[in-house]
Formats: C-alpha cells, structure tokens, sequence
C-alpha cells in the first residue's frame, strides 16, 4: 500500500491538508486507520462551521480514489447512517482543544 502525504490524495485541497495535519492526520494510511468519519469529526471539531457532508464524501472519496460526487449512492448513505448514529468512538476521535492565553471578557457589572 502506498502512503502518500495526504495533500497528495484525490478531493483533498490545501485547506483541508492544512487542517488534517493540525488534528494529526498526515498522510493516506493515517486517514486509511481512522476511516472517513473519524477523520471528518476531527475537523468538524476544529472548524464545526467549514465542513459539511461533502467534506465526509470528499475523505470518502480520497480513500477510494475518486471524486466526492462519484461515489456511489449506498456508500454516501452509509456515510450519512455512521455520521448521525451515536458513537463513543466518535466522540473520542476528537483532537484535545489547545491551549490558549485568550482573555475572557468581563460582564460589567449591573448597577442596582
């Protein structure tokens, strides 16, 4: 099996490559290992508002060599089924939140 650098696979952008690197996915057979979902959970935790479906169908695609929109209908619906079913491993495939110096702001406080 090859393990090309993940900004080497099919339906991976510089975005993407970028973010699967900063939750510890960097090349195919570390993304082969955690499968498709784990991986798009990674990086819904790490920018819940970028990736949607596609961005799952996109790794998906990476993973069997073709485009996202190629894919076949029962493999997108079993994507979508693995997406929304309750899964402990899910949760715990999520990268650990960094650590950050950001001041959090004060409430002023009400006068009475």
């Amino acid at each position: 099996m090859k393990n090309r650098p993940i900004e080497k696979l099919r339906n991976i952008g510089h975005v993407t490559a970028y973010d699967l690197k900063e939750v510890g996915i960097h090349d195919e057979k570390t993304l082969r290992e955690l499968g498709a979902v784990a991986a798009y959970h990674r990086l819904k935790g790490l920018r819940p508002r970028h990736y949607t479906v596609v961005g799952l169908w996109a790794l998906a695609g990476a993973l069997n060599d073709c485009p996202w929109n190629q894919l076949p209908p029962d493999l997108k619906k079993k994507l979508d089924h693995e997406l929304t079913k309750p899964n402990g491993a899910a949760a715990a495939s999520k990268p650990k939140a960094k650590a950050t110096a950001k001041a959090t702001p004060k409430k002023p406080a009400k006068k009475a």
